[in-house]
């Protein structure tokens, strides 16, 4: 199954994504909550796709969020026309808060899962079902840098480990399945801007490669809102 690699590097690049881009609770001091509504677009040589993202922060500590996902891949060699909708629930914990602490930086340490479901004309033709479930473990540092007025800048650095298992059964439902594992690097530069006291608009691009021989290098743009409810 050479669909393996790009499956599992893609699944979590795009965790990694919606996980760094967005961790609300970034935004909240602690004690706050508040929730985000994120829109966000990926592209690497393999794939790319749009997730939206619905996100509680609690305390300003914990985050629970939920993405959802529709990636379109390149020729895969394999399937013609491969496509993946992906569903993701995630936690966050940010450990270390410079906003509310002396500390120099933030840290937050995030798992989540991914369920992806692929679809093709090929795999129609031949009744057979696809589909790939992804576990992840991640890290970042991060840190706010003010600007003049109500925006400021928080730079973030993370890692992340995902391990993808890929699934294929027949009608019969005789299941083939394979396994990958992928380390990536992300790096963004979110630019924060208060509409007000409670409502904050984010817009961040990111950068996400690889960490291994030929490993792919991801763009990806992120947009949304974040309001503190107290």
């Amino acid at each position: 199954m050479k669909m393996i690699k790009a499956s599992a590097a893609f699944a979590g690049l795009f965790l990694l994504s919606a996980l760094a881009a967005f961790p609300q609770s970034g935004f909240l001091k602690k004690g706050q909550y508040g929730f985000s509504l994120t829109g966000a677009y990926a592209s690497n040589s393999a794939a790319h796709g749009l997730s939206g993202t619905v996100g509680v922060g609690l305390g300003g500590i914990f985050d629970l969020s939920f993405a959802a996902g529709h990636v379109t891949y390149d020729d895969t060699g394999e399937f013609t026309e491969l496509t993946a909708a992906s569903l993701s629930p995630q936690l966050t914990a940010h450990v270390i808060k410079q906003n509310s602490s002396r500390s120099p930086v933030s840290v937050s340490i995030t798992v989540g899962y991914a369920r992806d479901s692929f679809a093709s004309p090929d795999l129609d033709l031949i009744d057979y079902k696809m589909w790939a479930n992804t576990l992840m473990i991640g890290g970042t540092v991060y840190r706010d840098v003010r600007l003049s007025g109500a925006a400021y800048l928080q730079p973030y650095a993370g890692l992340v480990y995902s391990s993808t298992s890929l699934k294929i059964s027949d009608p019969s439902s005789y299941t083939l399945s394979a396994d990958d594992s992928l380390v990536s690097l992300g790096l963004g530069l979110p630019v924060v801007y208060a509409l007000g006291p409670k409502a904050l608009l984010v817009i961040q691009p990111g950068l996400t490669f690889e960490l291994e021989k030929g490993g792919r290098t991801t763009f990806a743009l992120s947009a949304g809102l974040v309001y503190i409810i107290k």
